[in-house]
């Protein structure tokens, strides 16, 4: 019975390993279109929620932001593609990366009165908050 040389199987092993990690790192920014969200932090500043949204590498014009109720959605659709072309050879590559989160915000806002910007790959939401009237209270007997 032959025997395996374990040295072998582990080089074979780093091989696929280095050209696994390659194939990641040439994607770069854009290989975040492959995990399932984005970075997001939410923050309450004069009377305003703040929603900043990392997005690098992501075109505004692919950016869509919507509310609904007390629910703030973020999504992007990436769409790339690379042309080569040369004397006998021919090809085009497409890829679309899409990448969704949805936010349920701490408190009513006006949604109308909602502004986006985006400037270095951060997405800055700003919403006016709803100002809530104080309820009045009332004692209630206990008999």
């Amino acid at each position: 019975m032959p025997v395996k040389d374990p040295f072998k199987e582990i080089e074979e092993m780093q091989k696929k390993m280095n050209k696994l990690m390659k194939n990641f790192w040439e994607r770069g920014p854009k290989a975040a279109g492959t995990m399932r969200g984005f970075p997001v932090d939410l923050r309450d500043e004069n009377g305003n929620l703040i929603i900043e949204a990392d997005l690098p590498g992501v075109d505004k014009e692919d950016v869509v932001v919507k509310t609904r109720e007390n629910q703030l959605m973020i999504s992007c659709q990436e769409e790339s593609k690379k042309e080569v072309s040369e004397e006998t050879y021919y090809r085009r590559e497409r890829s679309k990366r899409g990448m969704e989160r949805t936010i349920t915000l701490p408190e009513e806002v006006k949604p109308e009165k909602a502004e986006a910007e985006m400037k270095d790959g951060v997405l800055k939401i700003t919403i006016p908050k709803k100002k809530v009237k104080k309820k009045k209270e009332k004692e209630i007997d206990i008999e």
